[in-house]
């Protein structure tokens, strides 16, 4: 399946390159990257969903892939600015699927997005552990506690016990404060990167955004 080239704009006027699987109208989910990474990485999965029946988006966040800009205090506002170009394409109800970085910035918006009611966040990145890598203090400041504790979207968190970025812990951690329904699962062995392309998880994530989203 070929995608649709895109160029959107975040709030603070940065633009932003995407693009989109269009499976029809009704739900979609938006792919987030991590750190050093772009939305092509993620087309394999973007094809799954679509081949599922919802249309997927990828996007390169600010100062990634084509997408102009630096990572700074504006980031969520890009993943809240794909997530209104899907809405006003007519698409809802919405889903996030994130990982490493992106895991963090799905739990973060969409915690606090009403149109988003399925969130799946893999290897989810520590704020504190971001900020210290960027040298920005908007990562450690998010509360993303408050946001993996908001009610109305179903959260899947998934993370390799043998992760040696981020300890599975947080994933834990973040189940714990999530309401119902939730969904954890930890794999054995396995390192950061080794579940974003994994099969049996990428068919596990699309199962329940499909689930989530066509409920």
């Amino acid at each position: 399946m070929e995608s649709e080239r895109l160029s959107i704009t975040s709030a603070d006027g940065t633009r932003l390159a995407g693009a989109v699987f269009s499976s029809g109208p009704g739900p979609a989910a938006l792919i987030v990257h991590g750190l050093d990474s772009r939305g092509d990485n993620h087309h394999d999965f973007a094809r799954l969903l679509a081949g599922r029946g919802l249309t997927a988006m990828t996007i390169d966040l600010r100062g990634h892939g084509d997408s102009a800009g630096r990572l700074d205090a504006g980031t969520p506002g890009d993943v809240s600015a794909a997530l209104d170009h899907l809405a006003e394409l007519g698409h809802g109800p919405l889903g996030l699927r994130g990982s490493s970085l992106g895991g963090f910035l799905s739990v973060l918006v969409g915690g606090t997005d009403e149109r988003v009611r399925a969130i799946v966040a893999i290897a989810t990145a520590r704020g504190a552990s971001i900020a210290r890598r960027l040298g920005e203090d908007w990562p450690a400041e998010a509360d993303l506690g408050a946001a993996a504790r908001s009610t109305g979207r179903a959260r899947l968190y998934i993370h390799a016990r043998g992760d040696e970025v981020v300890p599975w812990g947080q994933s834990m951690q973040l189940a714990g404060m999530s309401p119902s329904p939730v969904r954890l699962r930890i794999e054995m062995g396995g390192d950061h990167r080794s579940l974003q392309h994994d099969p049996a998880t990428q068919r596990r994530s699309a199962d329940f955004l499909v689930e989530h989203l066509r409920a």
